[in-house]
């Protein structure tokens, strides 16, 4: 009975991790660039397989599974859909990898390719401010006061009928290394080096979020179905426990 109880409470566990996963995976539908998280989970092992334990096994719960319990949650690195916006410093990536783009100092990656020249004459992102880094890792700077900078599907920047900058694009072998650090973007850790890739860009385009907000939404209801079910086997057991001890008083 106290088996059933842990793995139902386990179970709770793990459909409101679920839940919290996909509701932050719905609130980001509409964010630029977005990629999806997906929580996956994993079988626990019994008690008798799981290490060293004190007492006897009860013989009828030796072929049952010790339930669930929570895995590694992975990042869909899937892209988005591309929509058109006729900013010509718009980029969408039609091929893998990162754009560049310093915050805070530090160097991370996202393919929200919604660039803007700031007063200054850097290429930031329309976002925040942050600039996007070109080929060798510095900020690229144009001429606030020249003609109307447009980018390439090749990468590069062009103002004045003059080429100023090539954006920096970098892809990772092993991309679940990287970690989400808010607004579409992800860090790598100290030790990775990204392979630098040539750019495939669509100029005048903006990658929308990878989100499909129909399949998220039957995952959240089924979630919350399993949630409320191990909540009433809990229930259940908890009532049969206290039966239990009722008769063994008498």
């Amino acid at each position: 009975m106290i088996y059933g109880l842990y793995n139902s409470a386990a179970g709770m566990m793990v459909d409101e991790y679920r839940q919290s996963v996909i509701a932050n995976t719905l609130a980001n539908a509409d964010t630029v660039g977005f990629q999806r998280d997906v929580a996956v989970f994993a079988e626990r092992l019994p008690a008798s397989e799981a290490g060293r334990r004190s007492g006897a096994s009860a013989p009828d719960l030796a072929g049952l599974s010790g339930g669930l319990w929570l895995g590694r949650t992975h990042t869909d690195f899937s892209p988005g859909q591309h929509v058109k916006t006729d900013n010509p410093l718009d980029v969408a990536l039609a091929g893998p990898g990162f754009l560049s783009v310093s915050v805070a100092g530090e160097r991370q990656y996202t393919r929200d390719g919604r660039m803007v020249m700031d007063a200054d004459g850097r290429l930031v992102s329309a976002l925040d401010g942050s600039p996007y880094l070109g080929r060798g890792g510095m900020p690229i700077r144009l001429n606030p006061r020249g003609g109307q900078p447009e980018v390439t599907r090749d990468g590069r920047i062009m103002q004045d009928a003059g080429l100023v900058a090539e954006l920096e694009l970098t892809d990772f072998p092993d991309p679940s290394v990287l970690r989400k650090t808010g607004n579409a973007r992800l860090a790598a850790p100290p030790d990775t080096v990204g392979v630098e890739v040539r750019p495939e860009l669509q100029p005048g385009y903006i990658e929308q979020s990878a989100v499909q907000t129909v399949p998220e939404l039957v995952d959240m209801i089924a979630a919350s179905r399993s949630y409320q079910m191990n909540a009433q086997m809990i229930t259940l057991a908890d009532q049969t426990l206290g039966r239990l001890i009722a008769i063994i008083a008498r």
